[in-house]
């Protein structure tokens, strides 16, 4: 109602909201009836007290079960592959594990240790919460939890650990040796305007030093997996070979 001016009345203590007759009812041929809001498929949700599903707990913007049980049931297939590229909680996985789907899950925050991947443990343990007692869900199966190898998100982290302006000098030092900067950085003028630098107050050197790092190369691409500047573990390279099913080296 946009641009119209409108009154409601309410009755009583709790102020239950009137209707009008006219916005209740349809007239056929002569007979009143009352017309009643059925509602959508997505109704019938529950969005509160969604803490701790799962057994873990996040604070903000965690998803019931029970929606992405529905999603999941609607579009796809037991074996079907489901994607989360941003996986937080970890309900998507939970869901799709339960509904036996295969699944991966993306995450960059620190926090998916704890979180995602303690729900899944809790979740080939047959723990009861979400949709668990609707589908009868006893636990089990099993996943593989994968890091990226950090390259250039290693000196983000130094920097953002930094206390003082030495360890940020003793960053930039192995920054110049081994990170991937940024095209247009030029090292002789860098060097020769550290004063400047150590003039500026600490927030601002951690800026300056983020900002000459290159983000695209913050993990270890698969196309350097056999670069010895890299330091692959045989380990690594066969988990990764694997995971990509790659043939031979």
């Amino acid at each position: 109602n946009k641009g119209v001016l409108y009154e409601q009345f309410y009755k009583g203590g709790k102020l239950r909201l009137l209707s009008w007759l006219r916005d209740i009812v349809e007239e056929r041929d002569g007979v009143l009836y009352r017309k009643e809001l059925q509602g959508t498929y997505w109704d019938g949700l529950n969005l509160n007290n969604l803490s701790k599903e799962g057994e873990v707990e996040l604070w903000n913007g965690k998803k019931p079960e029970a929606l992405l049980h529905r999603i999941i049931g609607m579009a796809t297939e037991e074996r079907d592959i489901v994607l989360d590229y941003h996986v937080g909680s970890g309900t998507s996985s939970a869901v799709a594990h339960k509904m036996k789907r295969q699944y991966i899950g993306v995450e960059q925050m620190d926090y998916v240790q704890d979180i995602a991947v303690s729900r899944l443990k809790n979740v080939i343990a047959g723990e009861q919460g979400g949709i668990s007692k609707d589908i009868n869900w006893q636990g089990g199966g099993s996943f593989t939890y994968m890091e990226l190898m950090r390259w250039n998100e290693r000196y983000l982290r130094e920097i953002e650990d930094a206390v003082d302006s030495g360890a940020l000098l003793n960053v930039w030092e192995r920054m110049k040796e081994k990170s991937f900067l940024n095209y247009n950085v030029d090292l002789k003028a860098h060097e020769e305007s550290m004063a400047d630098f150590q003039a500026l107050s600490l927030e601002q050197q951690k800026q300056h030093l983020c900002g000459l790092l290159d983000k695209n190369q913050l993990y270890v691409n698969l196309s350097s997996l056999q670069d010895g500047d890299f330091s692959c573990s045989e380990q690594e390279k066969r988990l990764t070979r694997d995971f990509y099913q790659m043939e031979g080296g």
